[in-house]
């Protein structure tokens, strides 16, 4: 019994080592662009993260630069900035279909980010996010350095955090 316990515990030691994210490290990334309060769900795996935190506020800090264009988004993503998109009545997924046409890698490195953390969502999450990233009020940030999609939904004040490995 207690070798089947202790090979149990190494198990999972060894499940948790092989996280792609954690959540502290989650928190601290975005916890500068938007004001976080508790954590909803945060699940990571070997090869993805998805995160729902509640927002204590739906603004978005001057640390993420904005983008009103995609074309100014774009520009800044190719320099490797943080980019906020405020593109008045495109919501998120109207915006990566946008970033797809007009620049299909760097399409695919935001849609992939959004897909593969997809996988780290139970359905109730998968269901929050889907409504996220379809509402014109949502707002869209895409980090480069991390290939993490990040939307911020103002009217359910949540900030949805998803990101592939690879």
């Amino acid at each position: 019994m207690r070798r089947t316990t202790l090979g149990f515990i190494s198990g999972m030691l060894l499940l948790s080592a092989c996280a792609l994210d954690k959540e502290e490290e989650v928190r601290a990334h975005v916890s500068p662009w938007v004001k976080l309060g508790d954590t909803y769900f945060f699940e990571s795996s070997s090869s993805c993260t998805a995160a729902v935190f509640h927002t204590e506020s739906p603004r978005i800090s001057s640390l993420v630069s904005k983008a009103r264009s995609v074309s100014t988004g774009m520009k800044m993503l190719s320099e490797g900035k943080p980019v906020a998109f405020d593109v008045g009545g495109k919501t998120p997924n109207m915006l990566t279909e946008d970033i797809m046409s007009r620049d299909l890698p760097q399409g695919i490195s935001v849609l992939n980010s959004g897909l593969a953390g997809a996988n780290c969502m139970s359905e109730l999450v998968k269901s929050i996010y889907y409504q996220a990233i379809m509402n014109p009020q949502s707002r869209l940030i895409f980090d480069p350095e991390g290939d993490a999609m990040i939307v911020v939904d103002r009217q359910a004040g949540a900030l949805i955090y998803v990101r592939g490995n690879g």
